[in-house]
């Protein structure tokens, strides 16, 4: 039998990533369900996350939240949703 979980989140992304962070600092179990080919990663440089005034790419700001989240432990799973 698998795991109960607080909250599915479907996709890796930055909206999913920053949600996925305040759930788990609020100790709540979480699943992100991701495949890992989000466009986030495409993306030169972005002028319109906040903390970083002079841009970040969009690998730069995924690696980061990524290694956020681990923080609290490995709620990422790879794959289609």
């Amino acid at each position: 039998m698998g795991e109960t979980v607080d909250c599915a989140i479907i996709g890796g992304g930055p909206a999913g990533l920053v949600a996925a962070l305040y759930l788990v600092r609020f100790r709540r179990t979480v699943l992100i369900a991701d495949k890992g080919s989000g466009r986030a990663a495409l993306i030169p440089r972005s002028h319109n996350y906040p903390g970083f005034p002079d841009g970040v790419t969009g690998e730069d700001l995924l690696a980061r939240l990524h290694a956020q989240v681990r923080r609290y432990g490995n709620p990422i799973q790879r794959g289609a949703a």
